[in-house]
């Protein structure tokens, strides 16, 4: 496993500390959090543009239960590359674990990240690219492309560290800390998956349009 530098180092020790105080804060100052409705993901179309899911699966109960969150849909979607989109939707970071970055969780089932990076992408009614975390993994002789990033009504992430930051200061304006998890994972077959991110980013599109729509119609109750 690759070291960080001390710079590296340093500042996750520092982001770490940050988070602590964030958490020790907004429980001292006892913030009452809007009480959110969820915003029905599986109510998002089993067929988005030219892409079809067959249908609804199931986290592992283990994971569901560590995980805790309020609302996810778990699916393969097949329009040329086959693609299993998860999205994870947390009322609440203050007494939960929150989203699990697939970045932690795939080197802890075996898979070597290869490649790494953030890209940009441009998506409908939005005059900003959202940024995507962007990596390639490898396992014995299976490869995968995985997109992710981590949504709500306000904002887009791609950073672990930015999906949590913000906690305090949305108790603070919002009184909500609402976020959501949105990953796909393709298998790559060519020797360079351009035609994998191709067919991840389209749908990546698709996907995000229609929880932009869901999370503006996410309502006090």
């Amino acid at each position: 496993m690759p070291k960080l530098s001390a710079a590296g180092s340093g500042l996750m020790v520092a982001g770490c500390l940050l988070l602590v105080f964030q958490f020790s804060a907004s429980r001292m100052l006892n913030f009452r959090e809007s009480n959110l409705a969820t915003p029905g993901l599986h109510q998002i179309p089993l067929e988005l543009g030219p892409w079809k899911a067959s249908g609804e699966q199931s986290l592992d109960p283990a994971v569901e239960n560590y995980l805790k969150p309020d609302d996810y849909i778990l699916r393969d979607y097949a329009g040329g590359t086959p693609i299993n989109v998860f999205v994870a939707y947390f009322k609440s970071l203050e007494k939960t674990y929150g989203p699990h970055a697939p970045r932690i969780c795939l080197p802890g089932s075996g898979w070597l990240e290869t490649s790494s990076k953030i890209s940009y992408l441009a998506v409908p009614g939005r005059a900003q690219s959202i940024p995507v975390n962007e990596l390639t993994y490898e396992k014995q002789d299976s490869r995968i492309l995985v997109l992710y990033w981590y949504q709500n009504d306000r904002n887009v992430w791609a950073e672990e560290f930015w999906a949590k930051l913000r906690l305090l200061p949305d108790l603070i304006k919002y009184h909500r800390s609402d976020v959501s998890l949105v990953r796909l994972v393709a298998p790559i077959h060519s020797v360079t998956p351009e035609g994998e991110l191709r067919d991840s980013n389209q749908l990546a599109k698709l996907i995000f349009s229609d929880l932009a729509q869901r999370f503006g119609s996410v309502h006090q109750d």
